[in-house]
């Protein structure tokens, strides 16, 4: 779990639009938080559900599982570098790569996976609880004597 503002910045120094020289400006943050919330509502609305919460602000808890983080942040610089590009490419394969590796390692741990019920099979030999749909019944009328 960690200060939603070391995500966002961790994002944005991936793609260059942060450092200890230039740091980012309150908007820029703003905007990856923004970018970041949508992102999390798209991963739930996948089934994953990790228990990160959406910032208010940068600097909130983001509440992630400590193995996400990387994920997270490669995934978020991805969906951010468009709007920091200048007519450059920002993203590098190795970025690229790990982003796709990280969100197939936080879907297979934190995607919800329903198992629907059994169906019970219309071709179920006789015998085994199919009748066919005919009735090999023996019923006792009220005079009771056998009917059937």
């Amino acid at each position: 779990m960690t200060i939603g503002t070391k995500v966002l910045k961790g994002a944005l120094r991936k793609i260059g639009a942060h450092s200890t020289v230039s740091p980012a400006e309150p908007d820029t943050l703003v905007e990856a938080m923004d970018t970041l919330n949508t992102m999390l509502q798209m991963w739930r609305s996948q089934g994953i559900i990790m228990g990160a919460l959406p910032l208010k602000t940068p600097g909130g808890q983001l509440g992630e599982p400590a193995d996400a983080r990387n994920a997270i942040e490669d995934n978020l610089a991805i969906a951010l570098a468009p709007n920091f590009d200048n007519g450059k490419v920002v993203v590098s394969d190795d970025l690229r790569r790990n982003a796709r590796d990280g969100y197939s390692w936080v879907k297979s741990l934190y995607q919800v996976i329903t198992i629907p019920d059994k169906v019970p099979s219309s071709t179920l030999p006789r015998g085994a609880g199919n009748s066919r749909g005919t009735q090999r019944r023996v019923f006792f009328g009220e005079s009771g004597k056998l009917d059937g």
